[in-house]
């Protein structure tokens, strides 16, 4: 059975394609012509000519897998079309005047429905009610544990969303901001990315640049306390990083249900972030405890080697 892939979002299909690799199955990723950030005629011409290369693929591939439903067009008249929803093509891209019946007749037509948090469930199902929660994936290298280069001091504090609205960003700010008042021995490091980064600098915090995943791991590794996202409710790929490298997280989750259990994790939903970040410094061995049992959960619900048997088994299915 050949898989291709189309598109990537978050690393989600390149990491689970790693571990198909590595059991010698023949899935391919193929990146599609960004969609934003030019001329639209330029964009249309791009895509054009890219579905007409996808269509001329020979011998065809046995399963189209579709991530982002805006690319879901790749898929109309084909069969074994799974179309994997990400995010903002359902909170943003469905609700567009131009977009939008793009990706509500790529709902429609596709032969399976992957949706990647539990909040887009209601809009998805109200179009497909057969459609399914796939969780995203972390990377295979994130269960891997990474040596830190120093003893903790207990007072590094790193801010791992970007400064953006979807994540929530003057709730952490103001958060950065009674941290930076109140507890001036704290370390507050950030990244330097987001709508609201240069309010975020401006607070004195240590802004840190463009880095790569392996970078960016590390970073989480050597902190004390994690902030993650404080708004949607639903776990980021950052937040589920930090988790596999055991790291007490703040951040706000509100789909217990959904998971069957309650995810480990220092949760703005039952207090707030400044009481439950204090929480953490005033007695690190429990939120060390709780960092481990966040490990497990993530890389239970989330683990690349137990998302790739899923996907195993709906393209088996979908194919019989």
């Amino acid at each position: 059975m050949t898989v291709l892939h189309l598109g990537d979002i978050a690393g989600t299909s390149r990491n689970v394609i790693e571990v198909a690799d590595a059991k010698g199955l023949t899935w391919i990723l193929r990146d599609v012509p960004a969609g934003r950030g030019t001329n639209p005629a330029v964009v249309m011409l791009r895509r054009l000519r890219d579905l007409i290369a996808v269509r001329s693929i020979r011998p065809r591939p046995s399963i189209l897998h579709i991530n982002y439903g805006v690319s879901g067009y790749y898929g109309w008249g084909r069969r074994n079309v799974v179309l994997h929803l990400h995010g903002t093509d359902v909170r943003s891209d469905l609700h567009s005047r131009i977009l939008g019946p793009v990706v509500r007749t790529s709902i429609k037509r596709a032969d399976v429905v992957l949706y990647s948090t539990p909040d887009m469930a209601a809009a998805v199902k109200a179009i497909r009610a057969d459609a399914q929660w796939f969780p995203a994936s972390l990377p295979p290298v994130a269960g891997v544990r990474l040596p830190l280069p120093e003893p903790r001091r207990g007072t590094r504090i790193f801010f791992a969303s970007r400064w953006d609205d979807s994540k929530g960003a003057l709730q952490l700010l103001e958060l950065a901001s009674e941290l930076r008042r109140d507890h001036p021995e704290l370390e507050l490091v950030a990244l330097d990315w987001g709508t609201y980064a240069q309010r975020a600098r401006n607070l004195g915090m240590r802004m840190l640049p463009h880095m790569s995943p392996d970078e960016f791991r590390a970073q989480l590794a050597a902190a004390d306390v994690v902030i993650g996202q404080l708004a949607l409710g639903a776990l980021g790929l950052s937040d589920l990083e930090a988790m596999a490298q055991a790291r007490p997280l703040v951040a706000r989750f509100t789909l217990d249900a959904e998971y069957g259990e309650p995810a480990p994790l220092f949760n703005t939903n039952t207090a707030p972030a400044l009481e439950l970040v204090l929480q953490i410094l005033a007695d690190p061995a429990a939120a060390a405890a709780l960092g481990e049992q966040g490990r497990n959960w993530a890389l239970k619900h989330h683990g690349a080697d137990v998302l790739e048997a899923k996907l195993e088994d709906i393209y088996a299915k979908l194919s019989a």
